[in-house]
């Protein structure tokens, strides 16, 4: 497991198809990058899907060759057309591998360079349509070793002023709020608002919001933070709406486990149908990632 520090400082993974709807996440990752002063892996996977030959034979290895250098050249291309010119060519680095299980190529790519950050684009082709928006996203949020920000093909704005966290008022909301503070709101000078929508009524609400204030309080110092607190029965819609008053640049997620909660986030598709109804980028984290 990822120790997640305070400062981001491993490298990021940006995993794209190299279609058009994933420009807007390669665009992100290389902001933040930049910003962040961590190392680019951008990486592409693809499926050599040759059944009915071996691997020994030498109709495989030449195929597997030439499979290689076609997607290392559309790599560098999609990234030369979207990026320009790169300002620190030591920064960045192109990633080809092989493999029928995009997810598996992911993880192998995230432990093997201990990566602080996954990014890809909520929508792709082929593989990728399947993994973003089908029953791989889950998979993937699940067993992601590190944070996963995923961006709409939309996203035109790749500057973090706003940051909005939606919380459910647990001990680990304030150890993920600490970490995404000193990791991207204080680098970007951002602002940070924590929401919560609450079931309960008025004044049991609002005496959680200020507990929970209190204790983040003693946690975290940060002068650009705000609360909001939602009454309401349907979590999901509201939530949807304030992603949709275009308040925010970026909303983050706990993944969570705990089954006895009384709250939807700890639905594991929760993730998954917010990024199909939001047009901004989604960051989710895992609740194990802070144990």
């Amino acid at each position: 497991m990822i120790v997640l520090d305070k400062k981001l400082m491993g490298p990021i993974v940006c995993a794209t198809d190299c279609s058009n709807n994933a420009a807007a996440a390669l665009k992100m990752a290389n902001a933040l990058s930049e910003k962040l002063d961590s190392r680019l892996l951008v990486l592409h996977v693809f499926d050599l899907n040759v059944a009915l030959l071996t691997p020994l034979s030498m109709t495989y290895a030449k195929m597997e060759k030439e499979a290689f250098e076609e997607n290392r050249k559309k790599l560098a291309d999609f990234c030369k057309k979207h990026l320009g010119q790169i300002k620190d060519s030591t920064k960045l680095q192109l990633m080809v591998r092989e493999n029928a299980i995009v997810t598996d190529a992911i993880v192998d790519v995230v432990k093997e360079f201990d990566a602080s950050l996954v990014v890809m684009g909520s929508k792709g082709s082929n593989a990728f349509r399947d993994l973003i928006m089908g029953s791989n996203t889950k998979k993937m949020i699940q067993k992601s070793l590190s944070p996963f920000l995923m961006v709409p093909p939309t996203t035109d704005k790749f500057l973090i002023e706003r940051i909005t966290y939606a919380s459910d008022f647990e001990e680990t909301d304030i150890h993920a709020i600490d970490w995404l503070i000193n990791t991207l709101a204080d680098p970007y000078q951002a602002f940070v608002k924590i929401i919560h929508v609450s079931t309960l009524d008025w004044e049991k609400g609002e005496q959680q919001m200020h507990y929970f204030q209190k204790q983040l309080k003693n946690k975290v110092k940060y002068e650009k933070l705000e609360f909001e607190l939602i009454h309401s029965d349907n979590v999901f819609l509201d939530l949807e709406r304030c992603a949709q008053r275009g308040e925010m640049d970026v909303l983050i997620m706990l993944e969570r486990h705990n089954k006895n909660t009384l709250f939807p986030f700890a639905h594991k598709d929760f993730v998954k149908q917010m990024m199909s109804k939001i047009q901004l980028p989604l960051l989710s984290l895992n609740k194990n990632l802070f144990h």
